[in-house]
């Protein structure tokens, strides 16, 4: 049995195995490798460990007696276990794969980044699944672990690809897909602005659909409409249909709630003229030169 917790995982119950596979996440960091992609690359791992709490959570794991043995009698628990001992193995295979590139990098290879490296979106979406996760494991007893490091984009698509499906057939094992739904509410709350559920829903799409569509759902009902019904272009003419975040929307914390309406009946653009139906936020844009 893998012991990336500090003891074999054949020892601890079902719920123990879980609250220590979702705990993992938080020793997770990330190298400087992974450039101007950092902060995106964080939230989809915030996102994958929010999804497999949010199971745990529907299925009440912590107060189910289903889930306190090391063998449990019953096969769909039995099916979780071993889920569950997956993702441990997932966790094991990057972590030792971490120890050896450490071994032969220099010490400016090994430089990570933290929480003060994101910009105020991110780091306000990253506080929140850490909230909830905290939350939503409080009480429990948890093995204290050592931090690591991924330094290559590889290794963590591959984790989250890989917690992606075990978490799907988690779900099949136990269907309680309404109990998710009011979880995922709960989840997205406290985020009100277009830009942080945009960012949000972006990182979700292809971790976890049920948020991607529930944060589709809240930008639908906050953002203004932009609608064109006959648009030609000629040339080198460009035409954008849509609200439009600079960098500078990112950089600083600007907080969007649009309920303006844009509407045309026609667009002709020609030569290497440009159009937008919508707004801008953060500054310049319209393709900036």
């Amino acid at each position: 049995m893998a012991e990336i917790f500090g003891i074999a995982t054949g020892a601890l119950s079902v719920a123990a195995l879980f609250n220590n596979c979702v705990d993992t996440f938080g020793y997770i960091q990330l190298g400087r490798h992974f450039g101007e992609d950092y902060q995106r690359c964080q939230l989809k791992l915030d996102i994958a460990e929010t999804r497999l709490g949010r199971w745990g959570e529907a299925v009440g794991i912590n107060n189910d007696v289903r889930f306190a043995s090391a063998t449990p009698p019953d096969n769909a628990v039995k099916g979780a276990q071993g889920i569950l001992e997956d993702i441990v193995d997932c966790f094991e295979a990057a972590q030792k794969k971490s120890r050896r590139y450490a071994g032969r990098a220099d010490k400016q290879e090994l430089v990570v980044y933290d929480n003060n490296d994101m910009n105020p979106i991110f780091q306000r979406l990253h506080k929140r699944s850490k909230d909830i996760t905290r939350q939503r494991q409080k009480g429990t007893s948890i093995v204290k672990k050592a931090a690591w490091a991924l330094y290559d984009g590889k290794s963590l698509e591959k984790i989250v690809d890989q917690i992606t499906s075990w978490v799907d057939e988690l779900e099949k094992l136990f269907p309680v897909e309404t109990v998710h739904q009011k979880l995922i509410e709960i989840e997205i709350e406290e985020v009100n602005d277009e830009l942080s559920l945009k960012t949000l829903k972006d990182a979700a799409r292809g971790i976890d659909p049920a948020l991607e569509n529930a944060v589709g759902h809240k930008v639908d009902a906050i953002e203004g409409t932009n609608s064109a019904k006959n648009v030609e272009t000629e040339g080198l003419a460009r035409f954008q249909l849509g609200n439009v975040f600079s960098d500078g929307a990112l950089q600083h914390e600007i907080l969007v709630k649009d309920w303006t309406n844009n509407s045309v009946e026609t667009v002709s653009a020609k030569n290497e003229s440009r159009v937008q139906i919508g707004n801008v936020y953060g500054g310049k844009r319209i393709w900036d030169n």
